[in-house]
Order: C-alpha cells, then sequence, then structure tokens
C-alpha cells in the first residue's frame, strides 16, 4: 500500500500547479493599507461584495465587505480578513463547488478521486473529472458507509471519508530488544531511539524512578506511522501524539512550507513535548521566516508543510522566536531570554542563525506549554494546510 500511496502521489503532483506566491499572503485588518489590500478589493468587488473605490485602504466599506463574505461563507464575521477567511476567499476565487457532480471537471474532483483510489473504491488514477467511473465509486462508498445514495461528494461523503482514512491508517508497534550500557538513562535511550521515557516505562512495566543497570534487558518499541492518504498541495493530517512526534523527533531536520506564499525554509526540532520547538538552520533561513510574518516577529500563526524524510505533514507555526539568546551557551540560566520569557534556562541550540530562542510548531490535538491546552487558532491553520 506503501508503494502504492507513493507512485500515486507522483502521477497526482502532476496534475496541480506549482505553489507560486500568492497575491494576498498576511492578515488584513481594518486600517492595513497597500498592495494586498487592493489585491482584496479587486477580489471581493469580483465576486460583488465591493463597490467602491480601490484605493488600497482598508477602510469602512471593505470592513462592510468582508464581514458580508464572512456571512455568506459560514465564517466569524469580523470584517477583517483572517487567514481562515483567506483561505475560503481563494477557494471561492478558484471556483470550488460546494458539490461535485457527474461531468464536472476540477482540482477539487482530482482530490477526490486521490481517496477513493487510495481506499480502493476507483481502479484508475485521477484525472479532475468526474465521470462514471468516480459516480459510481462514490456510490459504493456511500453504501458502504450508510450515507445518502447520490452519487455526488458532497462535505458529508468528504468527513466520512477523512473518519474512513484516520480509522484506516493508525500507528502500530513493534519491539526490539537493547541491552542496558553504563551511564544509559532512560533519557538517554529515549533519545537514542526516537521515542518517549513514557514509551519505555509502559513497554517494560517500569517507573521514572526505576534504576537501571548494566546489562538490563529493555523492550524497545518502534512506533511505524502508515503514510495517510492526501492530496499533494495539502499535508497529512496526523495527531502530534500518536504519530506526529515519532516522525518529527527530537533533532531531526526538516523543511517549513508556508501554506500561502510557498516560500520554504529549513529547521531542526531541538526540543519540546506538548509541541515540537524548533529553529532555524541559519541567517538566511531566518530572514526567509520572518519574511513570511511580514518582517517581523508575531505571535501569529499561519499554516505550513513540514517536510520530514519526503513525508508532508498539516502544521502551524507561530512567529515568535521565544525562551532564547543566540548570544549565550545553550541550557545555561539568563536573564532576558527572547518573547518575554525573562529569567531561566537558555533554549537557544543552534547558533549564528539570527535568531533567539526557539518557535512553536504545533500538529493535530498538540498542547500550549503554558497551560497544557489545545490552541484553537494552530488547529484551524492546520484544518487549512490538511484542506478538512
Amino acid at each position: 500500500m506503501l508503494k502504492r500511496i507513493i507512485a500515486f502521489t507522483i502521477v497526482i503532483f502532476m496534475l496541480i500547479p506549482s505553489i507560486v506566491d500568492a497575491a494576498i499572503s498576511l492578515p488584513l485588518y481594518y486600517g492595513s493599507k497597500g498592495q494586498q489590500v487592493e489585491e482584496l478589493q479587486s477580489n471581493l468587488k469580483s465576486l460583488g461584495y465591493y463597490s467602491s473605490t480601490v484605493d488600497g485602504i482598508y477602510g469602512y466599506e471593505t470592513y462592510l465587505a468582508v464581514k458580508k463574505f464572512q456571512e455568506d461563507n459560514l465564517l466569524t464575521p469580523t470584517g477583517n480578513l483572517d487567514l481562515v477567511t483567506l483561505n475560503q476567499l481563494n477557494k471561492v476565487l478558484n471556483n470550488e463547488p460546494k458539490i461535485l457532480y457527474y461531468g464536472i471537471r476540477h482540482e477539487k474532483v482530482a482530490e477526490l478521486q486521490t481517496y477513493l483510489y487510495a481506499l480502493g473504491y476507483l481502479s484508475v488514477q485521477p484525472t479532475g473529472y468526474f465521470g462514471s467511473l468516480t459516480q459510481n465509486a462514490v456510490l459504493n462508498f456511500q453504501k458502504d458507509y450508510g450515507l445518502s445514495l447520490t452519487g455526488q461528494a458532497d462535505k458529508a461523503v468528504f468527513d466520512k471519508i477523512f473518519e474512513v482514512i484516520d480509522n484506516k491508517y493508525k500507528p502500530y508497534t513493534t519491539y526490539e530488544t537493547y541491552i542496558v550500557q553504563s551511564g544509559d538513562t532512560l533519557w538517554s535511550i529515549s533519545q537514542k531511539f526516537k521515542v518517549t521515557i513514557l514509551d519505555l516505562t509502559s513497554a517494560n512495566g517500569i517507573t521514572t524512578s526505576t534504576v537501571l543497570y548494566v546489562g538490563q534487558a529493555l523492550k524497545i518499541p518502534k512506533i511505524i506511522v502508515p503514510v495517510k492518504p492526501y492530496y499533494p498541495k495539502y499535508g497529512e493530517y496526523l495527531d502530534w501524539f500518536t504519530q506526529a512526534q515519532y516522525i518529527f523527533p527530537v533533532g531531526t531536520e526538516a523543511t517549513v512550507i508556508d501554506y500561502f506564499t510557498g516560500k520554504s525554509f529549513k529547521v531542526k526540532r531541538t526540543t519540546g513535548s506538548g509541541h515540537a520547538d524548533v529553529e532555524t538552520l541559519t541567517a538566511q533561513d531566518t530572514a526567509i521566516m520572518k519574511e513570511i510574518f511580514g518582517g517581523t516577529w508575531t505571535w501569529d500563526v499561519r499554516p505550513i508543510i513540514l517536510v520530514v524524510n519526503g513525508r508532508r505533514i498539516a502544521a502551524s507555526m507561530s512567529g515568535m522566536p521565544h525562551a532564547g539568546l543566540d548570544a549565550y551557551p545553550s541550557n545555561i540560566n539568563v536573564y532576558n531570554r527572547s518573547g518575554g520569557y525573562g529569567y531561566g534556562p537558555n533554549y537557544d541550540y543552534i547558533k549564528g542563525n539570527n535568531m533567539d530562542g526557539h518557535f512553536d510548531i504545533h500538529f493535530v490535538n498538540s498542547l500550549r506549554h503554558k497551560d497544557w491546552q489545545v490552541d484553537e487558532r494552530h488547529q484551524a491553520m492546520i484544518k487549512i494546510s490538511a484542506n478538512r
């Protein structure tokens, strides 16, 4: 199945355009000015929401137009162009249909065909055209899962497809034996084998206070995370605690691709438990990241694709380096850590990258460090980059 998905993914890439810089890439608010506001006004005018002058000033008329668009698309009507609204605006401008039916041709059809093929309902590779084979595949899927037999793919069909995928492609565990060496600790062993301390203690029926002895045999769990079917412009929708953290363990390098601009930079996971704490590899990577956030550091969040060893994972990043200082050694206590963190351990491990400390990357169901709660802003961004 893995080979099938990989081969199919290569074919799908041939059907979609390369990611290019989006005309609008930042949130826009009442009072914003500039070319991106002009683009917003032009887009809203083309859709019939805006009738005033395209002047690049986010004034009251623009605010009302955005609010009306949000209301019509069942979004929170704030009047500000947040990234969820921008994502929906792009879908509408791309004439994305809400229901897929016989005879229609659209990229969304190719996405549907991707999932139906992976689940065994479609025997041919995607074309983007909703023909009789796709209609029959949808009917068979609807029949198997108790949905109305319409032969059309609406939100209910996609929701059920995602539910089936999430239930089918679950992680599983294999085990190997490790003999404890002199100087080993649960922490060092967990880092060596890219698992958590909880994984080790659970597998061996021990606790974190158990004293290890040289020559002791430990069961080492290896968590296998199958590749979920996904449409290649998006990413896999992976739970942090049961899936994503094993693909992106501490010490792993990866590429961040910003969903809206397509700009990319390199990172390394240096720490983190409730989510991934990462650092840019070079000063150039830091400059690209800062540019993506509009040239300033901010606690705002953005949808991203994290590419790890060839796998594309839907994720969300914040734009504020914190809890460290680049000019001092890591792990020593320092004052005035970045992001307003004050005195404490210096969580800055990669030096010379023009970034003080690390920044956050979140995945499905990951948690904030400050209160160990799910951050709904990040979860909304992850759904954008997974198209869920």
